[in-house]
């Protein structure tokens, strides 16, 4: 019988979380769910044959604790999914500095402590998977977003350090860039059928991105993309970035 792999799912609650933890739950997979918010875990614990361990990916010492007990619980973390994020949408000088650090923590330091507390049981392990998540916005100037694609740019140049830092101890570590996509985080922004229109239009393959569609591509990375793959961006984004 084939050992199963082990896989962290952090931000496990949100739109995206929830399709990769179905993914790779699916397909045989150990899955460790965490998010900040316990009740939620526990709903989603509810639908599958998974554990939970509450976390706020911000808080250091928190993710260090909590990884030490999958290893301990486990015996090891063959990939773990970053699924966290916020969207704050205002110009620089309406930003305050609160609000940009707020910002810059929520997508960037949560990316830091999830590589710094999980690498240390890959390279002891010999290798496993990291996957990020960033946004359009890292890539391509849009209003009203520069808190968010400080903290994503930072996210992927962070992502490519952190794979050729670790690519001879076996760690592969891959970030997903997604377009506007349809989950509870992005309600406000498809509030309307005028703001749904507004969205299509943004991309050039003419609609905003589904949940299972960024998933799919990340559980891929977590599971069956080929070992040579790392420090890459991958954009799951309806051609925002590249197509004109």
């Amino acid at each position: 019988m084939t050992e199963s792999k082990v896989a962290w799912v952090i931000g496990a609650t949100g739109g995206i979380g929830k399709h990769i933890v179905s993914n790779l739950n699916d397909n045989g997979w150990t899955i460790v769910a965490s998010a900040r918010d316990e009740n939620s875990l526990n709903e989603l614990s509810n639908d599958k044959d998974i554990f939970t361990m509450p976390v706020d990916a911000r808080n250091e010492v928190e993710m260090q604790e909590t990884a030490k007990a999958i290893k301990q619980q486990h015996q090891k973390i063959d990939a773990v999914i970053l699924a966290v994020g916020s969207i704050f949408l205002r110009p620089t000088h309406a930003t305050t500095s609160e609000q940009f650090m707020e910002t810059i923590n929520q997508n960037l330091l949560t990316a830091h402590n999830t590589i710094s507390t999980t690498a240390r049981i890959m390279m002891k392990d010999k290798g496993g998977r990291i996957i990020l998540f960033s946004s359009a916005a890292a890539t391509v100037g849009m209003p009203n977003h520069g808190a968010i694609a400080a903290a994503k740019s930072g996210l992927e140049g962070l992502a490519r350090a952190a794979a050729a830092t670790y690519a001879k101890r076996g760690i592969r570590i891959n970030v997903v860039s997604p377009g506007l996509t349809d989950t509870p985080l992005s309600a406000n922004l498809l509030a309307s059928d005028a703001a749904k229109e507004t969205s299509n239009k943004m991309h050039p393959i003419g609609r905003y991105g589904m949940a299972s569609e960024v998933g799919d591509v990340a559980s891929w990375l977590a599971s069956d993309a080929p070992d040579w793959i790392s420090g890459e961006t991958i954009h799951v984004d309806g051609g925002l970035s590249n197509l004109k």
